[in-house]
């Protein structure tokens, strides 16, 4: 069923309640069976099959138009309602609902309606379904069944408009992982691209055909009613072969006298050919007066209408007359609501009076189509102007209304996916020819990380003649410093962020989107140079002009001011703000993209505060997201510290490590990310300082010129990163090579660069590591006060890491210094940071309730009842990777090495019931 999702409106702009209104009628369209005609059979055999495959994950009704999928289906969810042992909803599908997001948020809204409470992150997808990415939209509804307490069916009709692989993606993993909890059923004319075969050999399928849906020749004479003789139904049932709607047009066209019908004169029919469907629809047509015949015609090439649109492309004012007269037009002309103020063409009948109108009105088709995309364009529906522009083959009309929408701009309002699909029709050559075309396309490569792509665009952009180029000037300004920042091209330029703040106070006043985002660039810019300050001040400058009527932009601005916080070690202030993004995000346009960039960055925050499943859960997909699209450099980094830290404490042997490392490698590589190929050759050096004899690595270090990389690292600004990762890498390998001696300058250097930055995470862990160094050369009273700056900085913001990231080394060094600081006497606040490190170092806690997570109560939970880890993480919906953490994290706690060892471990200690 064609279902509308954007509201229509006479030409004068409509109240709100109206719009409203119609909103809703749409809405309800979707989620309900389109209303049964009197007399319909009942498909008895056929339901009782269904009933039978409704324990399966999923059901697939697949057959060609006509066959009464759609009834059939009405008939099935009418039973489940009167039986109310099963929860049932409903939603019919077109083409529009293949933008996942938009089918995430319809699934959302069925499944709310079938007696399912969404959770949080469901809710806000249904309300900001455009920025949406099928494995979020997955893992909202899969929380959503889980809480359900009935299982629940839901029905989706026509699913062949919707399908595609962003949908075909999403409802495999609510088959695969919400199976137990719900049963999909599909309808559709054509196969799915799902793994049918699989799904049926593991029992998981249900198959249902056109062999299933035709008609007997009991059901095909209930069709025709008591007048038609057996005879008569005999000949129809062959000659149809149970084609439901072939069986219902031959009653329309023979006029409610089927009896008079004789077997000679139903010698036209021809099975389920197309030609059965025109054939009848032409008998019926013919009958219609004039007028209504060309209302028919004049409107069929619009798939959703209401009398102000149908006015506006026909040019009259009498559609609403038009249509009370059609009103029993059962069948062909389907109301959308209840109370038929959309409406709707069958499909095959809708392709006839296209036929029909070429025939008697050639050309006409262009004309309808260009009213109807200035129809669509009134109301700011975009993708349906753009498409009715297209369809009537006036591409300049349509590259004008993307123009007029704002070129990049418009990837904000319709999201990545509705706008691909749009660019797509386009020649490509003539993107690049038009420059509004042109920067929409450039700008959609940077969101999904296509920078060679871009480029190219952008460099045919600038050839373009003076006169199309300048209109355009400011897009093409604020896309390529987006895909220089992407590139991480500006923080090398000293001048960078000035330039470009410069180039945002330029613009227009009134211009608070490009100046915010030229300033949020800028900001990028200063914290790539560690210039925290500046990057601050322009963050906030952003934020004011984005606050308003740019939430993405707004956000992007909140987590710069984030970044610097934490950077400055105001890690509360940082948490805060990640944390207001996230909800933002939510409130205003769910976007999966930016959404994966803020668990980043809490992922990291969390890690550095030693809550490791907790950044373990947030990075589960969120790092992959930001490598793909359109993630900037310093939450690649936040990213893959974290991924690193991570896997150190997962797996002792290096190889998950080793496995991040060539993961970052390749992102640097794809992205040129010259700066973040160099932080991986430093974060090598510390795994390589993890697995082998310091003194065995001597030869490799000196070969690298790491020496060298961290002096010159020293004198480029933008390298801070470098200085500090590097830095930290040489001096340990001094350390546990004996050399302390050589180990503290390398040291010194980093306090001071930090210092200049006012970095006090990493000031912070400095200190540590010169307290560590000092006293390995017996300088214990000069060790003292590194380590109590570092240790009032933990003790300020719980950024435990900084101190135990040095592993067993640092629980000698805190003991030593509780035996010669007098300052670390008993209740003073050092002394207790101090107790809670030494704890954290070794594990020990006896307090049961603060030794495990409320993950890993869950995982252990599920370690009881026997499942596996691929049970526990659908169950969970957690990746296999992130239960092997959890399960580690278990073994460690329990002091166990098996399964059953760490089960009977848990049952002593209380944690399970034995």
């Amino acid at each position: 069923m064609l279902k509308p999702v954007t509201v229509l409106t006479p030409r004068s702009a409509p109240q709100p309640r109206d719009a409203a209104a119609v909103a809703e009628w749409m809405l309800d369209s979707k989620l309900e069976p389109p209303p049964q005609r009197q007399g319909t059979v009942a498909r008895t055999q056929l339901l009782d099959k269904l009933d039978a495959a409704a324990p399966l994950p999923m059901s697939l009704l697949l057959a060609p138009p006509g066959f009464g999928k759609t009834t059939l289906l009405a008939q099935w969810r009418q039973r489940l309602h009167e039986r109310g042992e099963l929860g049932v909803g409903w939603l019919s599908l077109d083409e529009d609902d293949r933008d996942p997001g938009r089918l995430a948020a319809y699934l959302g809204i069925a499944l709310a309606r079938a007696g399912a409470e969404p959770v949080p992150a469901l809710q806000s997808l249904i309300q900001h379904w455009q920025h949406c990415d099928p494995h979020a939209a997955a893992s909202a509804i899969v929380q959503t069944l889980r809480a359900s307490p009935r299982r629940l069916v839901l029905i989706l009709d026509d699913y062949d408009r919707a399908s595609g692989a962003a949908s075909d993606t999403l409802l495999l993993r609510l088959a695969e992982h919400a199976g137990p909890r719900l049963h999909l059923l599909l309808a559709s004319r054509q196969n799915p691209d799902l793994p049918l075969a699989r799904l049926a050999a593991h029992g998981q399928l249900a198959r249902f055909g056109a062999a299933e849906l035709a008609l007997d020749e009991t059901e095909t004479a209930a069709v025709l009613g008591r007048d038609a003789s057996p005879q008569l139904a005999h000949v129809l049932r062959e000659r149809t072969e149970g084609w439901a709607v072939a069986l219902h047009l031959a009653a329309l066209w023979a006029g409610g006298n089927i009896q008079r019908r004789q077997e000679s004169d139903l010698s036209g029919f021809s099975g389920r050919s197309a030609q059965l469907a025109a054939y009848l629809a032409e008998q019926v047509v013919v009958r219609l007066a004039p007028e209504l015949r060309e209302f028919l015609l004049h409107t069929c090439v619009i798939e959703r209408f209401n009398t102000a649109l149908a006015d506006h492309v026909r040019q009259r004012g009498d559609s609403a007359t038009m249509l009370a007269r059609l009103e029993d037009f059962h069948g062909l002309l389907v109301p959308l609501d209840g109370e038929h103020e959309w409406f709707r063409y069958h499909p095959l009948f809708a392709e006839y009076l296209q036929q029909q109108l070429e025939r008697a009105e050639p050309g006409a088709t262009r004309a309808l189509r260009r009213r109807a995309a200035e129809g669509f364009m009134r109301i700011d529906a975009l993708p349906e102007a753009v498409h009715h522009a297209l369809e009537a083959g006036d591409i300049d009309a349509a590259a004008e209304f993307i123009a007029a929408a704002g070129t990049w701009q418009t990837l904000l309002r319709h999201g990545v996916a509705r706008m691909r699909s749009l660019l797509e029709r386009f020649e490509p050559a003539l993107v690049g020819k038009h420059p509004a075309l042109n920067l929409t396309q450039a700008y959609l490569h940077l969101r999904l990380g296509e920078f060679s792509h871009a480029q190219t665009l952008l460099a045919q952009f600038r050839d373009l003649p003076d006169a199309q180029r300048v209109p355009f000037e400011r897009d093409y300004i604020v896309v390529v410093a987006w895909l220089r920042n992407l590139l991480d091209e500006i923080c090398a330029n000293p001048n960078g962020a000035r330039q470009l703040s410069a180039q945002a106070d330029a613009l227009d006043e009134t211009d608070k989107l490009g100046r915010g985002v030229l300033l949020n660039i800028a900001a990028a810019a200063a914290l790539g140079r560690g210039d925290f300050d500046q990057a601050g001040q322009l963050g906030q400058k952003a934020l004011q002009q984005l606050r308003a009527d740019a939430p993405r932009g707004a956000n992007h601005a909140r987590l710069l001011l984030g970044k610097c916080a934490f950077q400055q070690g105001r890690l509360d202030d940082a948490d805060a703000i990640y944390r207001e993004a996230l909800a933002q995000s939510e409130n205003h346009g769910h976007d999966d993209a930016l959404a994966a960039t803020v668990r980043c960055l809490l992922a990291r925050l969390q890690c550095e505060r030693g809550h490791y499943a907790e950044a373990a859960d947030l990075l589960d997909g969120a790092l992959e997201s930001v490598e793909q699209h359109d993630g900037w450099f310093d939450v690649l980094v936040a990213a893959n510290e974290t991924a690193l830290t991570l896997a150190r404490i997962n797996d002792a042997s290096g190889r998950s490590v080793l496995r991040v490392l060539e993961r970052i490698d390749d992102t640097a590589r794809r992205r040129r990310l010259a700066r973040l190929s160099d932080l991986a050759s430093a974060w090598r050096l510390h795994l390589m300082l993890d697995q082998a004899d310091p003194a065995t690595i001597g030869g490799l270090v000196a070969n690298t010129g790491a020496e060298a990389a961290f002096a010159h690292a020293r004198t480029r600004a933008q390298h801070w990163r470098q200085v500090v990762t590097l830095g930290f890498a040489l001096a340990r390998w001094h350390f546990l090579s004996g050399r302390a001696s050589a180990a503290l300058p390398l040291l010194r250097a980093v306090e001071a660069d930090c210092t200049a930055r006012g970095d006090e995470l990493n000031l912070a862990r400095s200190h540590a590591r010169i307290a560590l160094c000092l006293q390995q050369r017996g300088e214990i009273e000069a060790a003292l006060p590194p380590l109590r700056s570092a240790l009032d900085f933990v003790a300020r913001t719980r950024a435990w890491q900084a101190i135990v990231d040095l592993g067993l080394p640092a629980k000698a060094m805190l003991r030593l210094a509780r035996q010669h600081d007098p300052e670390l006497g008993s209740g003073t606040t050092r002394a207790m940071t101090v107790q809670t490190l030494l704890e954290k170092l070794q594990g020990d806690d006896d307090n049961v309730d603060e030794i495990f997570s409320a993950r890993e109560r869950e995982v252990l939970a599920q370690l009881a009842r026997g499942h596996s880890n691929k049970q526990i993480a659908r169950n969970l919906h957690l990746s296999e990777n992130t239960v092997k953490f959890h399960l580690k994290n278990l073994y460690k706690k329990l002091d166990a090495d098996s399964r059953d060892m760490a089960l009977t471990n848990a049952a002593q200690l209380g944690v399970i019931k034995p």
